[in-house]
């Protein structure tokens, strides 16, 4: 083994007690380590920790060598949601596959990076949120010349549990071809449409822009806001008019400074992600568990736990967006919902 080899080795080592302590892990490690689920229990994970992990693992994970997607996984205990965050350095792509777990991005930071979906390109911007419903074609690249990342959100904990997890690498190459005009998927599902331009199918690959997501909360606050979340909204299928996919619910909410809001819980796992501003989720009544978040901590709310939402800031509004499986616990009849 070469004195370089010999290096890498111990840089993926480090990288390895690094993560450990800020509770990620490398997607290059997940089939090595890979146990039974923990119990769910509150978590945050703030950006000032887990960011020079992330860049750390930019600097020593190579793309194409050591993994195919610089992936790094939160250690939530969900057994259905997963989530974590994609790094992609200037120049680099991910190769095209598809999987039968659904998959969301939200992206974090960086602009002109892109996802390509079943041959529509969709190039990321900051807030956009894309989605790839289960067996969609989808590749990355960054042809920018700054770090591109977004959070990543799957079902791939319910579809591994039911035995139905499949993967296929794009057999004609790394990254497949563009074969749709750029802002196609907009224009197909955007309400106002050609009656002729669509046909609803099983699946439809979705491209949110911020600027969208943030004109509707904007409009929001002109009607009353929920007593529990604020002013929420959902990122509906387009097609269909229901949830985000069949197994988890996207949605983006606003709390007005200083805004505060009642305790309610629910039988739904919930992810939540800072866009904006800052605030506090306290958790349970009785010897609460309280997480103040910043822009861009991401943090975990379990089933069936007491909690309210606080923007702590006197001028600015906060902004959270979150990803749940509401929809697989209505599907089976077991979505419950609790007030004060």
């Amino acid at each position: 083994m070469s004195t370089t080899d010999q290096s890498h080795i111990e840089d993926l080592r480090v990288l390895k007690d690094l993560y450990d302590s800020v509770d990620l892990r490398g997607y290059w490690e997940m089939e090595r380590t890979t146990s039974g689920p923990a119990p769910i229990e509150p978590k945050i994970w703030h950006w000032s920790d887990i960011y020079p992990a992330l860049q750390r693992a930019a600097e020593v994970v190579r793309m194409g060598e050591d993994t195919f997607r610089r992936a790094n996984g939160m250690k939530t205990g969900s057994r259905t949601l997963n989530a974590g965050f994609q790094y992609v350095l200037p120049g680099e792509t991910a190769g095209a596959h598809r999987h039968t777990a659904c998959a969301l991005r939200f992206v974090v930071q960086g602009r002109g990076g892109y996802t390509t979906s079943d041959g529509d390109r969709m190039v990321m911007e900051p807030g956009d949120l894309l989605t790839q419903p289960n067996w969609t074609w989808h590749d990355h690249g960054n042809f920018s010349n700054e770090p591109l990342i977004w959070l990543d959100g799957l079902d791939a904990g319910l579809i591994k549990f039911l035995d139905a997890n499949f993967h296929e690498n794009w057999a004609e190459g790394e990254v497949q071809p563009v074969t749709r005009s750029s802002g196609e998927s907009q224009q197909r599902l955007s309400p106002i449409r050609a009656p002729s331009s669509t046909k609803a199918t099983r699946r439809e690959p979705c491209h949110y822009k911020w600027t969208d997501a943030l004109a509707a909360l904007n409009a929001a606050t002109d009607s009353d806001a929920n007593p529990y979340d604020g002013y929420i909204l959902e990122y509906s299928d387009p097609l269909t008019g229901g949830h985000t996919f069949k197994t988890i619910s996207c949605r983006v909410q606003m709390l007005l400074p200083g805004q505060k809001t009642q305790f309610h819980r629910h039988t739904s796992t919930t992810i939540y992600h800072a866009v904006e501003g800052e605030g506090m989720i306290r958790i349970d009544k009785d010897d609460p568990v309280e997480f103040s978040w910043a822009e861009k901590d991401t943090f975990i709310l379990p089933p069936w736990r007491w909690h309210q939402h606080l923007n702590t800031s006197s001028t600015q509004p906060a902004i959270l967006f979150s990803e749940s499986d509401l929809p697989v616990l209505e599907a089976l009849d077991l979505y419950r919902e609790e007030g004060d």
